[in-house]
């Protein structure tokens, strides 16, 4: 089936503006710190078993019924995006980055239902677009490490080579959310075969400049964007000469560069900045550090007469409100 070049050419500029956007967002706009601690190994193991479960629960649902969860999310997503750029600029941010989220959905609603497909590919583009800007920032603000970034990499590597190689899991998933509002992809054209890049991918694409910038400054992050970029750009050259007609799990390509990335810059870093340290600029490369003492970031003085053992876990994730913990135990 051919695939128009100037598509493709379209979706590498709309990937390259994504990034723009995101790292425009990263450096101007302060996220609300979420009430959690520090990420750990098993925050990410849940992670991944939550994007490794959630197609075959929605491959089990109508497709409406799938719509409208991912319209929902998307609203949500939308609107948590929209507050902190809303509130920078003086407005409410409250009231009105919900009337934009609840206009942006039931305006891709109605398109949908009043038969306008390409009016509601956009708008589900457009929502898909800001929640990726604003879940990458927010995971990259609440203290997101490039290891866990890895990790994350890795693991959806191997299960997207499964579901899309392997098993039908990815065609079933596709053929449910076909043509559909708020399908989980960035869409350019509709269709059995669009010119397309799928959620997951996105929002690995985005992230990773992003947790690179604050762990190992701007080269590592010019660096991950410019590969991301140049993986989605290779991936739809060869879909323009007609070497590749079929879906293509764009992580089999994407994640052992993000590995290879963390494990280059960690050793040259020698560590990776916290949220805290990146905040306030502290330089690269970072002293070493021992393994069985709490993050130098994390260890703020506290007040006189503070029981042995405490230290503070909410440095890392930037966070103005000081809590601590006894002993290391939550």
């Amino acid at each position: 089936m051919t695939v128009s070049p100037a598509a493709l050419a379209a979706l590498s500029a709309a990937v390259a503006a994504e990034l723009a956007l995101a790292a425009w967002y990263l450096a101007r706009i302060r996220m609300p710190r979420p009430p959690v601690g520090v990420y750990t190994g098993g925050d990410i193991a849940v992670l991944c078993a939550g994007v490794v479960l959630a197609p075959l629960l929605y491959t089990a649902l109508p497709g409406a019924a799938v719509s409208a969860v991912f319209g929902l999310v998307g609203c949500l997503a939308v609107q948590f995006t929209l507050a902190p750029l809303l509130a920078a600029t003086r407005l409410r941010a409250t009231p009105w980055s919900w009337a934009a989220a609840l206009t942006a959905t039931a305006a891709t609603t109605l398109a949908a239902l009043t038969g306008h497909p390409g009016a509601a590919r956009a708008g589900s583009d457009l929502m898909i677009a800001a929640a990726v800007v604003g879940v990458a920032n927010l995971w990259t603000q609440s203290g997101l490490r490039s290891v866990h970034t890895a990790a994350l990499a890795a693991v959806l590597t191997a299960y997207d080579l499964t579901a899309t190689t392997l098993t039908d899991t990815t065609a079933r998933f596709f053929e449910q959310v076909q043509d559909r509002p708020f399908a989980p992809m960035l869409a350019l054209t509709g269709g059995p075969a669009p010119v397309a890049v799928g959620l997951g991918d996105l929002l690995l694409l985005v992230l990773y400049p992003l947790v690179a910038a604050k762990a190992h400054g701007r080269t590592a992050a010019a660096v991950a964007a410019l590969l991301g970029l140049l993986t989605t750009s290779a991936v739809s050259a060869c879909f323009a000469l007609g070497w590749l007609t079929t879906g293509f799990p764009l992580l089999t390509a994407l994640g052992p560069l993000i590995v290879a990335q963390h494990l280059y810059w960690r050793r040259r870093s020698g560590g990776e900045r916290t949220t805290a340290q990146w905040r306030e600029g502290h330089p690269l490369p970072l002293p070493a550090r021992s393994g069985t003492e709490p993050d130098a970031a994390l260890a703020a003085p506290l007040p006189e007469g503070t029981p042995p053992g405490t230290y503070d876990l909410v440095r890392d994730c930037g966070g103005d409100v000081t809590s601590s913990v006894t002993g290391g135990i939550i």
